[in-house]
């Protein structure tokens, strides 16, 4: 696809969800915004591919690794609702580039990287500590703890512990799951593709709490499998 058209179904994109927000906020009278905004990013998200059983599962599995690292239970509740919509930047995307089968031309690659800052800037002005960690997430979860990531090369600790987190559980979920040019990984594999990864692309802790919890999570994944 033409770059230029591409930057046209960005910004068409951006003024159709400014204009949502401004009429979720303007006709908002019950005081639950924050849950509506949420929803309607997820409802966004399901335009773009995804589905709402992938959302639950990674919002889930983002949980409980949270709580078995022993982290507080609000960050715990605010970490799920973050991971249903971390990925918003994507509704930027065309969808004939996001889900191309075949391989994706280096332009292509790098307009699929930018989802991540896209979705950052989406979610940092909507003021709730679920968007507010939803953005940070967003600009991080492609960071891989050796710095061998995108967009900004952090490694270790620089990247938040929710950002590291979200990885593990969406690495689990997409592979667990039929995508487009790729058929479904055997549950063995994914553990192995995991542990294997640990210390390199996905935080040592984060690892070692997926693999105490792998039971449950598999009951997740396969629960919430389309």
């Amino acid at each position: 696809m033409h770059k230029q058209n591409i930057n046209i179904i960005k910004i068409k994109n951006k003024k159709l969800l400014e204009e949502k927000l401004y009429q979720l906020r303007h006709n908002n009278v019950d005081g639950s915004l924050e849950e509506k905004i949420v929803d309607m990013f997820v409802a966004e998200l399901l335009t773009q591919g995804k589905d709402s059983n992938q959302l639950r599962q990674i919002s889930k599995i983002s949980k409980i690794l949270a709580q078995s690292m022993g982290l507080d239970a609000r960050y715990c509740d605010e970490l799920g609702q973050a991971a249903k919509i971390y990925d918003i930047g994507n509704i930027m995307i065309s969808t004939e580039v996001y889900m191309r089968e075949d391989t994706l031309s280096f332009e292509e690659f790098n307009i699929v990287k930018s989802h991540t800052m896209l979705g950052y800037e989406i979610l940092k002005f909507q003021g709730f500590a679920s968007t507010n960690l939803g953005a940070i997430m967003s600009s991080e979860h492609h960071e891989w703890w050796d710095g061998g990531g995108y967009p900004q090369q952090k490694k270790g600790a620089q990247i938040d512990i929710a950002s590291r987190i979200v990885s593990v559980a969406d690495t689990a979920g997409a592979l667990f799951r039929k995508r487009p040019g790729r058929a479904v990984w055997q549950y063995d594999k994914i553990l192995e593709f995991i542990e294997k990864r640990r210390g390199i692309q996905f935080d040592p802790d984060v690892v070692d709490a997926f693999l105490m919890n792998q039971e449950v999570i598999h009951e997740i994944l396969c629960v919430d499998r389309v």
